[in-house]
């Protein structure tokens, strides 16, 4: 009798090696935030990583067995975790090197472990190869599960091209750019403008929760009054840190966050909006890049010493890793994209096409 598939504990094992490989099939839409129930874990594999995928799974070679399926070749392994299928061949076109180039990194946990995972065309693609439909006729879109809110959450460290992406990811889809700095920036604002005690934190709290913010394309509006341009002053940048900091000011944050997102058609970026405000997103994007890109990038905003910001970032990044409140990490479940050495054009496009396929727009 078969094992029940424990899709994320054999990804798990496999990501902790050296293997190379993709998630593929009903797997990768498992992994893509479909609702879906797959009958096996399907990986297509360089031929050469058969045998030690194998001995990882802990599958006798006798065990193993070779199977044609249309134009795809496959090996069939029986685990105690579930049922694995290694693609070694789909079609002609369909080679393990395009398929690698176009998948996407996604993270499969709350250890921070990601595999590869194959694009919707390509799971399409590979289906039509050994006669199936495009995709299971139960399988549900992310965006199509009740209580997805209609939400694209992008995180990410400084530097990694947050603003820029988000912005123009919003645009792309005609969506209204949220952007969860600007909220903390406006209360801090109220604040001075109340010449409220900045230490009174059940005062600074109370100010928090009755300030009315709202946005209009990628304008910050508090009321009906436009505050973009006031909320960038130096005066309220020096003093939005402290008063970012009151558990007080946050809760109301996520609150209004919240309640903006019910309403959908949001691009959203911050710090832990895929892991806290929004953990229902049907698409949930982490930017990063190397620490020493974004020392780069940012040395040529700021002109500051290149070692200067690039030791910064390192410690910021240190200390983000560690804070109890919100502290930066990837969500579960969120695509994970490398900005380095990348356009923005080339990131842009790539979320669009994600938000596309999990039937956001």
């Amino acid at each position: 009798m078969a094992s029940q598939l424990r899709l994320r504990d054999l990804l798990a094992s496999l990501a902790n090696s050296d293997c190379d490989f993709v998630v593929i099939g009903s797997s990768a839409l498992v992994l893509q935030g479909w609702d879906v129930v797959p009958s096996d874990l399907d990986l297509f594999v360089p031929s050469d990583e058969v045998d030690g995928i194998r001995q990882l799974l802990e599958v006798g070679e006798h065990q193993a067995v070779w199977v044609r399926d249309g134009e795809a070749r496959r090996v069939e392994v029986e685990t105690d975790r579930g049922p694995v299928d290694l693609y070694l061949d789909v079609s002609g076109d369909l080679t393990y090197e395009r398929v690698e180039r176009d998948a996407v990194a996604v993270m499969i946990g709350a250890d921070e472990l990601s595999v590869k995972v194959g694009s919707l065309a390509h799971v399409r693609d590979m289906r039509a190869a050994v006669g199936r439909p495009p995709v299971p006729a139960d399988a549900v879109r992310p965006a199509e599960k009740g209580g997805a809110p209609r939400v694209v959450a992008i995180d990410g460290p400084a530097g990694a091209g947050k603003s820029t992406v988000t912005r123009s990811v919003a645009r792309s889809l005609g969506f209204t750019y949220l952007d969860t700095g600007a909220m903390y920036r406006s209360v801090t604002l109220v604040v001075l403008e109340q010449r409220a005690d900045p230490d009174d934190h059940a005062r600074i709290g109370e100010i928090a929760d009755s300030t009315e913010i709202d946005f209009d394309g990628e304008r910050v509006l508090i009321g009906h009054r436009d505050v973009t341009s006031l909320i960038r002053s130096a005066e309220v940048t020096k003093a939005t840190p402290h008063i970012a900091a009151y558990p007080e000011v946050r809760a109301a944050m996520v609150k209004r966050q919240r309640q903006l997102f019910s309403q959908g058609g949001y691009v959203a970026e911050g710090r832990d909006t895929g892991t806290v405000v929004a953990p229902d997103a049907p698409l949930k994007i982490y930017l990063t890049a190397t620490p020493e890109e974004r020392a780069r990038r940012r040395s040529l905003e700021t002109h500051e010493l290149l070692a200067d910001v690039l030791a910064a970032i390192e410690e910021r990044d240190r200390l983000d890793s560690v804070r109890e409140l919100s502290a930066l990490k990837p969500a579960k479940d969120a695509v994970v994209l490398d900005t380095t050495g990348r356009s923005i054009d080339e990131v842009v496009e790539e979320i669009v096409k994600l938000a596309r396929d999990r039937g956001i727009v």
